[in-house]
């Protein structure tokens, strides 16, 4: 009787155990889902190449006035949307690095959340710290599909992401997934995020970027 008794007492300490851990395991599966995503993922640190220091894309920093100086005949500046990227290097040189910026847009009306995509390719990195690259949301993007919830970036070298960057959130205390930008409901609009050379500001600061390909 008594090792019955106490075979009994193992068993239901072992089944509080379990249902202690699985509890647990669970807070932090809900923890996770809701961190913040302005962490990027980077190589560097670890013997690695590049390190993505600062995204910029959100509020009205971001929002950049089209010149009206070359006699449009609209008589109006459009607004633009500059996603600002700042980044080091560790080899002497890369021959090549290519961006790939996403914007995630929220239309005031329909509520409707449309994903756009551009890729910006550099050449002939040299090493060094603070490296700036930029993307730019053309006005009918914006226009069309309303306003800038979610920015990322990444960087790709060699075929391979070498790091990736991400701000944003979809309210107060509501932050956005780790890399919502892959989500499969997302379908990538390409065409509306360009690089420098096809925007009003292509010779503005010219030797502050890296050289487009």
């Amino acid at each position: 009787m008594k090792t019955d008794c106490m075979a009994w007492k193992i068993w239901v300490c072992v089944v509080v155990a379990l249902a202690i851990g699985d509890g647990q395991a669970m807070g932090q599966a809900i923890s996770s889902r809701g961190s913040p995503v302005n962490a990027g993922k980077s190589a560097l640190g670890a013997g690695g190449v590049i390190r993505l220091r600062e995204l910029t894309g959100l509020g009205p920093r971001s929002v950049m006035q089209g010149s009206n100086s070359s006699g449009s005949r609209r008589g109006e500046t459009r607004n633009w949307v500059e996603l600002g990227l700042q980044f080091d290097t560790e080899p002497e040189w890369q021959d090549e690095i290519v961006f790939h910026f996403f914007a995630l847009l929220k239309n005031r009306e329909t509520l409707k959340f449309t994903l756009l995509k551009g890729t910006v390719t550099y050449v002939d990195v040299a090493r060094g710290r603070s490296r700036m690259g930029c993307a730019y949301i053309r006005p009918a993007g914006l226009a069309r599909y309303g306003d800038v919830m979610g920015v990322a970036v990444e960087a790709v070298i060699k075929g391979e992401v070498a790091g990736s960057l991400s701000e944003g959130k979809l309210g107060p205390g509501k932050p956005l997934p780790q890399e919502w930008w892959k989500k499969p409901e997302l379908v990538p609009k390409e065409g509306y995020v360009v690089d420098r050379s096809k925007t009003p500001f292509a010779l503005v600061n010219f030797d502050d970027y890296e050289a487009l390909k």
